[in-house]
């Protein structure tokens, strides 16, 4: 159902790294959207059907899942982003919008740096959900490390895996390297604090027990434009259990970026932008 790019015959694209949902000859805008730690493209399966024909999802597969479940997975920030770097002309071919949930966000947030220390144009807007602000610590210590029964114990604590998979073990032995992987992605990346020249919208769970109110408002200070923050019912993992309302946040910036005649951004990159720093 979900084609992979190796169906097209567009140069130069890298057809493990993007799905397509349903494929738009012209495009008015793209919505990259990028997964949370441990999660894959599903959390957006149902997102097709709420956008205009114009519109063009693609969704960004890390190796270690679904159709790249036989790669290994990144174990770095600057390995995730030098990938989806190799494919920044697709990228930047048309106007776009990145959205991304917990450390998506922070992925979909560095990008955005990346593409402007190269010079590219950036996104129309950059929409976080469920996700501390980039340059800030985490609060769990290193999960990633934990012996593999302990690891398994955080799963459980953090709601987002359901029992039944927690359960089977042959199942976890498949899934634990790319999880223990995403998770040290998660804890070790640390941005340096650089305004994006993008406005924000960040989304978080009014029962959300892994990031806090400050984290989430903290946020303001990676963007040079507006950033608007709004509250939605849920716990972390909100943009599965309330998908319908995340989608209509969605909605209302995609419509505000074509009314706007998407106003596509090329700025020139500041001589003191920071980079990858891990702490």
């Amino acid at each position: 159902m979900y084609r992979a790019l190796a169906k097209t015959k567009e140069k130069g694209l890298n057809e493990r790294i993007f799905v397509f949902p349903r494929r738009v000859a012209k495009p008015k805008l793209r919505i990259f959207c990028f997964p949370y730690a441990g999660g894959s493209i599903t959390s957006y399966y149902s997102w097709v059907k709420h956008f205009n024909k114009d519109i063009e999802l693609v969704f960004v597969q890390p190796p270690g899942r679904s159709s790249r479940i036989a790669e290994r997975p990144h174990e770095s920030m600057d390995e995730l982003i030098e990938e989806l770097m190799s494919q920044a002309d697709f990228i930047t071919q048309v106007p776009f919008v990145f959205f991304g949930h917990s450390l998506g966000g922070r992925v979909a947030y560095e990008l955005t740096r990346q593409l402007l220390a190269s010079g590219r144009k950036q996104p129309e807007y950059l929409i976080v959900s469920g996700s501390r602000a980039a340059h800030l610590p985490g609060l769990k210590g290193n999960v990633f490390s934990l012996p593999k029964d302990q690891f398994i114990d955080r799963l459980a604590n953090m709601n987002g895996t359901p029992q039944e998979v927690l359960d089977n073990k042959e199942l976890m032995e498949l899934l634990i390297p790319v999880l223990r992987a995403d998770f040290k992605i998660a804890e070790i990346y640390k941005a340096d604090i650089f305004p994006v020249p993008v406005p924000t919208l960040v989304l978080y769970g009014d029962e959300d027990k892994d990031v806090s109110i400050d984290q989430v408002q903290a946020w303001r200070m990676l963007s040079s434009k507006e950033t608007s923050i709004q509250k939605l019912p849920g716990g972390h993992f909100f943009v599965d259990s309330h998908s319908d309302l995340v989608i209509a946040q969605v909605q209302n910036v995609i419509d505000g970026c074509i009314r706007s005649a998407c106003n596509w951004r090329l700025v020139k990159w500041p001589i003191n932008a920071g980079s990858i720093k891990a702490g």
